[in-house]
């Protein structure tokens, strides 16, 4: 283990990148007041706006600083495309001198000890890039009983993937997890010295954190993970329709299959065998929906939208799946 991790002072900026979801975002803002400070280090909170103009300028401003005393800073990046937004944030932390970058979503909140949780975990790993769990916040007021069954079978989902990741895991490993920018931990470094990016020709497709992670891997540095500093997804109710979750699993599956045709071209006949299996899959699914009381239908979206992506990935059709803002 680095010692000199262990013990100096960390310069750390903690980020978020936003479109048009002032409700959201201002929750973030004002779990990040909320949040405990890690010692012996140096912390600032930083806005990047995604859009043509400034949306959320004055909210961030009326709110800096934090309750905490922590300073927050707000830029507009009117490049579109989450990695330009990712990348504006990078080089803003690059530009204070901060040792750590840290991203979370803007539909997010963070819990309390989370930064002070993701630190220390830094500090006793020998990772330069680590990630941490996602869990769901409580369901709005006013959801129907579908939506409802809809968003307690995704809550569910993302209890088991925590659960898998944290057996699949350590600090210094995560063999089969992908870190993304949910609930993130960088080294600046990895910009600054070693050329690391969000890839800018994804523009709009998503993945781009994945494939950051990838590339990191593959450069041999050590990317862990961080079992308890927590962050809560608030799902709007347009993400709780059978289409939207359809349309997002299919649009990641999508991004996810173009990536394997590159590295192993002959993936794309594989796909074949798999089909049929899938199909046979879909229609057992649609035929117990009565029998669970709609409970299944979030696993009838996913399947359905994983044959539609890796069946448009394998004729070139792209994914866009940030075209289209959810939330507010």
């Amino acid at each position: 283990m680095d010692q000199d991790r262990t013990t100096r002072h960390l310069t750390i900026t903690v980020a978020s990148l936003t479109r048009r979801r002032p409700g959201m975002v201002e929750a973030l803002i004002r779990s990040w007041g909320d949040m405990d400070i890690p010692g012996n280090a140096t912390v600032r909170c930083l806005i990047v706006e995604n859009d043509a103009d400034a949306q959320v300028k004055g909210l961030v401003e009326s709110l800096n600083p934090l309750v905490n005393g922590l300073p927050l800073d707000y830029v507009l990046e009117t490049e579109p495309g989450i990695p330009f937004g990712r990348n504006r944030a990078a080089q803003e932390a690059l530009a204070q001198g901060s040792d750590l970058l840290c991203f979370v979503d803007d539909d997010e909140t963070v819990a309390s000890d989370w930064l002070v949780r993701l630190v220390a975990g830094y500090r006793a790993s020998e990772a330069a890039l680590l990630g941490a769990p996602l869990r769901m916040a409580a369901p709005i007021d006013g959801l129907s009983r579908l939506e409802l069954m809809m968003h307690h079978s995704i809550s569910e989902g993302y209890r088991q993937k925590e659960k898998r990741n944290a057996s699949l895991t350590s600090l210094n490993d995560t063999p089969r997890v992908t870190v993304v920018t949910n609930n993130w931990l960088a080294e600046t470094r990895l910009f600054a010295e070693d050329g690391f990016w969000f890839n800018e020709n994804m523009r709009f497709t998503g993945g781009t954190d994945s494939v950051f992670c990838a590339q990191v891997k593959d450069a041999g540095y050590k990317v862990g993970w961080v079992k308890d500093a927590f962050v809560y997804e608030t799902l709007p109710r347009d993400r709780l329709s059978f289409g939207y979750q359809y349309a997002r699993a299919r649009d990641q599956i999508n991004v996810h299959f173009h990536r394997k045709m590159e590295a192993t071209p002959l993936s794309r006949y594989a796909l074949i065998l798999r089909l049929p299996g899938k199909l046979v899959e879909i229609l057992i699914l649609i035929v117990k929906l009565p029998f669970t009381g709609g409970k299944t239908l979030l696993d009838l979206a996913k399947t359905t939208g994983w044959v539609a992506g890796r069946v448009g990935a394998a004729f070139g059709v792209r994914s866009k799946l940030y075209t289209n803002i959810t939330g507010g």
